[in-house]
This record gives C-alpha cells, structure tokens and sequence, in this order.
C-alpha cells in the first residue's frame, strides 16, 4: 500500500498550494510537459488553443491550457 506524504515532507503554503512550487493540484494537468529553461514555457504553450492558468514562483514556470480538448501543463525545472 503506498504512503502519504508525510506533512513534514510536503510543506503547504497558506494559499493551500504546495510551496516550492506554488501550485494547487487544479492549477495542473494530468500531462505535463518539463523544459529546462524557464524561457521555454512561452514558447511551448504559444501552441495552446487557451491558457487558463500561469505561474511563475522562483524558476519554476507553469502555463496549463488545452490543445482541443486535452488540458495540459508546460513547468520549467530550472535545470
């Protein structure tokens, strides 16, 4: 069976979004697609038919949008 994370190893922040990232689970999609270099998300989701939601919170960049009817998530590592 698998384990939660454990609340001393996802810290929440107050807006109930997860902290390194920023992001509430609503705010993705179930594809995400990485890109390096935060540079790369506008480029990446400049294909979207819709952005619904953009993020930006220390490197990590997210756009989530649809292409038709597929929602998906573009999110920059940073790496």
């Amino acid at each position: 069976m698998q384990q939660p994370i454990g609340a001393s190893e996802l810290i929440i922040n107050p807006r109930g979004a997860v902290y390194h990232l920023d992001l509430r689970p609503e705010e993705l999609a179930g594809t995400i697609i990485t890109v390096g270099d935060p540079n790369r998300v506008a480029h990446v989701s400049q294909y979207f038919d819709h952005i619904e939601h953009r993020s930006a919170h220390r490197e990590f960049i997210t756009h989530t949008g649809y292409i038709g009817s597929k929602r998906i998530s573009v999110m920059s590592t940073g790496i």
